[in-house]
């Protein structure tokens, strides 16, 4: 009986050991290199297309890896180049357009400033002019910190949009350098995963094959529902925005509707990148009904987007929505806007893990060995 304690105390902590190990390489792995992290995902998305070409062309592994990491660089720097060269003509445009605007912008302030700062100007002196000294005192010195916090919390979000471009500009050799190893890593990857994979399955005991394959299984069905459950939620968005922008009678409402759902695939921001300044610009320039109108639909879009997320990614998945909307939040708390990705994910991995039977693998294991 002792003996057989023993004997589970060991298996459990060999597991406990394990467990330690897998850890603290993820973590080494995602915090000091992630470029090769970068890379496997890029290696795991380009091995269909280099098994393809060198089964059924009899290309090299090297050569057949080689060129489709070309075709990816080629079809990014391309993707890059015409977004370059629409931001500039959309510079040039604004270069021509931009005083117009200033000026129109600066008329509506202008009578937005006398129909309704100088009455409420000339309506406080009215009223302070009625108070005796030291209410007129306290009224002055109120208004003076009024004015005060509005100037600092300007000039706070005019720094941070400094900081944010600076930031930006500085992170981009960062970022060169970042995807230069991250090719590099996934051309080797790629190149070797047939060799790497037949070590590991020479090393890898029948009973972990097993409970990977089981693993890979969930991985590929939740990954698939996750994908349908987006696609979901974006053709929805699009079908609410296109019968909005049709009802408020908006041009080219078919094409602004595709937009929008496309951009709805970002997490936290989504239709906001589109709806907020449209939004503004309508009102500033006095188009008070369609101001009105796309502040409904916009409100529209995320009430349907929080009430159906939950409910479709949980039926396409197979993860209950309570599970669903606590791991979100949990991972919004705690990494911020990614931690809308990160939940999802975090979530496919733990089903994975238990309808693959791993917790019940390490208990028969700990138990009787």
């Amino acid at each position: 009986m002792r003996k057989n304690m023993y004997e589970s105390f060991f298996r459990a902590s060999t597991v406990l050991f394990w467990l330690c190990l897998i850890i603290v390489f993820v973590y080494v792995l995602t915090i000091y290199l992630y470029p090769f992290l970068i890379g496997l995902i890029i290696s795991l998305i380009f091995l269909p297309a280099v098994n393809f070409i060198e089964n059924n062309f009899g290309w090299k592994r090297s050569s057949a890896v080689f060129f489709i990491i070309l075709l990816f660089v080629l079809i990014f720097s391309a993707i890059i180049t015409l977004l370059i060269a629409e931001i500039v003509a959309g510079l040039g445009y604004l270069k021509k357009e931009l005083p117009q605007y200033i000026n129109d912008g600066v008329e509506y302030i202008h009578q937005w400033f006398d129909t309704f700062i100088l009455p409420l100007y000339e309506g406080i002196l009215a009223f302070s002019s009625q108070l005796n000294s030291g209410q007129q005192t306290t009224l002055h010195h109120s208004l003076e910190n009024i004015l005060g916090e509005l100037g600092n919390h300007m000039s706070t979000i005019v720094q941070h949009v400094l900081n944010g471009l600076a930031d930006f500009l500085l992170a981009l050799p960062n970022t060169i350098t970042v995807l230069f190893f991250a090719l590099l890593g996934a051309f080797f990857i790629t190149k070797d995963w047939p060799v790497m994979i037949h070590w590991v399955e020479s090393k890898t005991p029948k009973r972990i094959k097993v409970i990977v394959s089981k693993m890979t299984t969930q991985w590929k069905k939740a990954i698939t529902g996750y994908v349908f459950a987006q696609l979901t939620l974006v053709c929805m968005t699009g079908l609410i925005v296109l019968i909005g922008l049709f009802i408020i009678g908006v041009e080219y409402a078919i094409t602004t509707a595709l937009l929008i759902a496309l951009v709805d695939i970002f997490p936290y921001l989504g239709t906001g990148l589109i709806f907020i300044p449209w939004i503004a610009y309508a009102f500033f320039s006095g188009n008070w009904g369609l101001s009105i109108g796309l502040s409904i639909l916009y409100g529209l879009v995320i009430i349907q987007r929080q009430l159906a997320e939950p409910k479709v990614m949980s039926k396409h998945m197979g993860i209950p929505p309570l599970a669903l909307l606590i791991s979100l939040f949990a991972c919004y708390q705690m990494f911020g806007i990614f931690g809308l990705l990160i939940g999802p994910a975090l979530l496919i991995l733990l089903q994975s893990i238990v309808k693959a039977g791993v917790f019940q693998e390490v208990i028969t294991y700990v138990k009787k060995g």
